[in-house]
């Protein structure tokens, strides 16, 4: 079971069907691997459940693999177990095939993986049982008579998991719980914003591989590039508005009700947005605590790693001036408008923004 490597292969044998995605987003270094018999052994989740606890059975698995070029083979990445098979709409294949996508834009845009300690894979439950939603988990498993920490998502009532956006939208939340930095301290909607951040982040590249045409609805839970969109810009575009047009409220991140976590998640986005994707990913790492009044100067500190950073502002946001991060630099090719600390507002034109080293040097 904890095997981490497999070869390549293709088609039936021995009732196990392996998927390799060729499309041009992944390039051959994604495949799935569907289990068509029932397990010998059911699989049991690693919490208890009730009172007494009891562990539940899991009887069917589909397993996610990526490319690992240096021995050219599969290593392991997502282990998604079930308590039941179905012969057309099993929710198994397609939530195992969003995972890998959420996966790649992890790996190629952010430079991340799972984390070793945890062998770098994770869990997945889909539970007919539980209150409908999801929750994620990092969790002790005595499996093998080995004990050791897994990273756990569990999805709960499947009979209610139909919607296509939502599925998407709950598969990519507790994803970003799972492998996005965690800063919380909040009191609402929940403690920590890495699982909203996902679903906003990973929404909003799903949709741009649908725009683009690198990727299909099956990639996203059947949600078509229309119904993403229509998410986006009711869930994501507004708060990123808010930013571009005031730049980030420092008082309101230091607070913790859903302002102040939703003023976090848009300057997040709205980083996404504007920075090369290199730079956003560097501002993930510098932040250097779990609060969100510290992202600010994380995002600063990546701008000012680059000898020259150009910031690329979309269309929506050309109508008017933006506030953009500026450090000690210099604006190359935009007037300044103002000056708020380490930010600067700017007209952006044609849409895009020089930041220079500052005179001098840095």
């Amino acid at each position: 079971m904890l095997t981490t490597l497999i070869a390549v292969a293709l088609g039936l044998q021995g009732g196990v069907q392996q998927t390799i995605l060729t499309d041009k987003s992944s390039g051959g270094r994604l495949m799935y691997q569907e289990q068509l018999d029932r397990l010998a052994q059911p699989f049991y989740s690693h919490k208890t459940f009730g009172d007494p606890g009891q562990k539940w059975e899991f009887d069917w698995q589909v397993a996610g693999y990526v490319k690992n070029p240096a021995i050219d083979a599969f290593d392991l990445r997502f282990r998604v177990f079930s308590q039941e098979h179905k012969s057309v709409g099993d929710p198994s294949v397609p939530v195992t095939r969003e995972l890998l996508r959420l996966w790649d834009f992890m790996y190629q845009r952010l430079k991340r993986d799972h984390t070793a300690r945890m062998q770098r894979f994770v869990d997945v439950f889909l539970c007919w049982g539980g209150k409908p939603g999801g929750e994620q988990a990092f969790e002790e498993s005595d499996e093998g008579g080995e004990e050791r920490k897994v990273n756990s998502i569990y999805i709960y009532d499947l009979a209610s998991f139909t919607n296509p956006v939502e599925m998407a939208r709950e598969v990519a939340h507790e994803y970003g719980h799972a492998v996005l930095p965690p800063v919380g301290g909040f009191k609402q909607p929940e403690d920590w914003a890495n699982g909203y951040l996902g679903e906003k982040l990973f929404l909003t590249w799903l949709r741009d591989g649908e725009l683009s045409g690198a990727l299909t609805p099956e990639d996203a839970m059947g949600a078509t590039e229309a119904q993403l969109d229509g998410w986006v810009k009711k869930n994501v575009d507004p708060l990123v508005q808010k930013i571009a047009e005031h730049g980030p409220d420092m008082n309101l991140l230091a607070k913790t009700g859903p302002e102040a976590m939703n003023e976090y998640l848009g300057l997040a986005m709205y980083a996404a947005t504007i920075l090369p994707p290199e730079v956003f990913a560097r501002s993930l790492t510098l932040i250097g605590s779990t609060q969100a009044k510290d992202y600010p100067e994380a995002i600063l500190l990546a701008s000012e790693e680059p000898a020259r950073l150009v910031l690329r502002i979309p269309k929506n946001l050309r109508n008017g001036p933006v506030w953009v991060p500026l450090g000690k630099g210099r604006l190359g090719g935009a007037a300044l408008m103002a000056r708020a600390g380490q930010w600067a507002k700017v007209q952006p034109g044609e849409g895009l923004v020089t930041v220079l080293p500052a005179q001098g040097g840095r």
